[in-house]
């Protein structure tokens, strides 16, 4: 019991450190891949991440949908994990309005929203949700570590 407790207090300590999009591939006339490079910090044990899935929003307005293949943060690691995310424009956008996230002041007023069901090596899992995490948060984490 109390390395299970123990354990929990370190799955907190899980933390993007950085985020950054290596690339960009069109998917059709509503869609792209981006690939991303991630920073996790993890002192905590190996946790596998399905069923990821998120929205980018604006203003409370979903810009896009977005769905992560699934990975494997390795434990007690610092590690930067190459990933692939297919972006769908969401319901209420246009395409002028995904453009405009190419200036770095508006991408830096956008929100993600998050689910994935991250599973132990054992297989259990449970799903969680985080909501409404700034990416100029994520993206200013990137910029300091350039300079």
């Amino acid at each position: 019991m109390l390395f299970t407790l123990g354990g929990c207090k370190n799955v907190k300590d899980i933390k993007v450190t950085s985020a950054k999009v290596e690339a960009i591939a069109p998917q059709g006339l509503k869609g792209v891949n981006v690939f991303l490079a991630v920073g996790i910090d993890n002192p905590a044990f190996q946790i596998a991440l399905d069923d990821i899935h998120g929205a980018v929003k604006h203003s409370g307005k979903v810009l896009g949908r977005v769905t992560v293949d699934p990975f494997t943060i390795w434990a007690k690691s610092a590690e930067i994990y190459h990933v692939k995310a297919f972006v769908t424009l969401g319901e209420d956008a246009r395409l002028r309005d995904l453009l405009m996230l190419t200036d770095m002041t508006k991408l830096y007023e956008c929100t993600v929203d998050v689910s994935a069901v991250p599973r132990l090596k054992s297989g259990l899992g449970a799903p969680i949700t985080v909501k409404d995490i700034p990416l100029k948060k994520l993206l200013e984490k990137t910029e300091n570590e350039k300079n």
